[in-house]
């Protein structure tokens, strides 16, 4: 108990050394005592520094309170402080418990994902999305006729709740009001990439970080050239039907894929197509800090393309149904080819402004 009381007087500061002597008072006022005089002189010092310590007391235990958690206060006020507040500002970033339950309510009891407005319920207040919703012939928790109700009371809820985006679980630290959450997600970098390899034969999906692990133990054939300026040798242009050539290009520290993909084109006059294109093995945003340039050349013939790469998120498709890629036709491939080879140069650059940002950080 001493040993107690010596630490608590070196590490107090001066309010509370006076809850030393204080302590020991209840010892020395001993009806044991051979000392009368000493133990009525000790008593009048301690109670008066019992009534300095009283006077001082409040002042901490103000402090203290001050620090406490909002549950410690009074019902009353817990009550208007946990709901009304914390439901206009739930987030991914939120531990509260009471947000955990205000967004379980938006949760769809079969695909588990959050509804967004319109909501519609069933006669007993079951709600159900409106994805999954054409596919049932009950409401899934009671059984009863299929929610047709609309809620609109949930509604005006749903406008003062930030929803975490559905990629969540991948990294996405993000939030957002309803009407702004399926904008995000369709261009979330942490959504699922598909293989990058024109054709519907791979049906890997993974995350970008995983990508280029996946073209390397699967698609082995594929070959890398280092360096902002190579040239894509594609080999037998001629030969029938629909065919892809493929190669990676890595420089900047990013890894770029070449795609030249011939079409069959079965409307009269059109015949076979190639369309060639540049895709960033990264996320869109990160696409905008380039440009390439696809070039075919053969004595005073030149033919050029100049874009932004594509993220491998649109995919190939997308390009050559938006027209934004070099497309040209089989007479004009063989203005360009050489014993049924067609080499095409491909330079890779980095936007003004970023380039310097680029050697900046490194």
């Amino acid at each position: 108990m001493s040993n107690n009381l010596h630490q608590g007087q070196g590490n107090c500061s001066p309010s509370q050394q006076c809850a030393t002597p204080i302590a020991a008072s209840g010892q020395v006022n001993s009806p044991t005592s051979s000392n009368p005089p000493l133990i009525t002189m000790q008593q009048m010092q301690q109670q008066q520094q019992a009534q300095n310590q009283g006077a001082q007391q409040p002042k901490t235990m103000a402090r203290v309170q001050g620090s406490q958690p909002v549950g410690t206060c009074s019902p009353a006020l817990t009550t208007t402080q946990s709901v009304a507040p914390q439901i206009a500002t739930i987030g991914p970033s939120d531990n509260c418990d009471s947000n955990a339950e205000v967004l379980s309510v938006f949760e769809c009891p079969v695909c588990l994902e959050y509804m967004l407005p319109p909501y519609l319920q069933c006669q007993s207040g079951h709600l159900v999305c409106s994805n999954c919703r054409p596919k049932l012939q009950c409401c899934p928790t009671c059984r009863g006729p299929t929610p047709s109700v609309r809620n609109l009371g949930l509604e005006k809820i749903a406008n003062t709740v930030r929803f975490p985006c559905k990629f969540a679980s991948a990294g996405c630290t993000l939030s957002f009001y309803h009407y702004d959450k399926v904008e995000h997600e369709d261009q979330c970098e942490f959504r699922p990439y598909s293989c990058p390899c024109p054709g519907a034969s791979c049906k890997w999906m993974g995350a970008l970080s995983d990508v280029m692990d996946h073209l390397k133990k699967v698609h082995k054939s594929i070959t890398t050239l280092q360096g902002e300026d190579i040239v894509f040798l594609a080999t037998d242009i001629n030969l029938p039907g629909a065919v892809d050539w493929v190669m990676m290009q890595s420089c900047f520290g990013y890894n770029f894929m070449l795609v030249l993909e011939k079409q069959e084109k079965y409307e009269p006059g059109n015949g076979q197509v190639f369309y060639a294109v540049v895709q960033l093995i990264g996320a869109k945003k990160e696409a905008e800090n380039f440009m390439y340039r696809l070039e075919l050349s053969t004595h005073r013939r030149r033919l050029c393309w100049e874009a932004a790469p594509r993220s491998i998120h649109e995919g190939v498709a997308a390009a050559i149904q938006q027209s934004d890629c070099l497309a040209f036709d089989t007479p004009t491939a063989q203005l360009f080819a050489e014993n049924g080879n067609l080499g095409i140069n491909v330079t890779i650059s980095m936007v003004d402004g970023v380039r310097i940002m680029d050697r900046d950080s490194s």
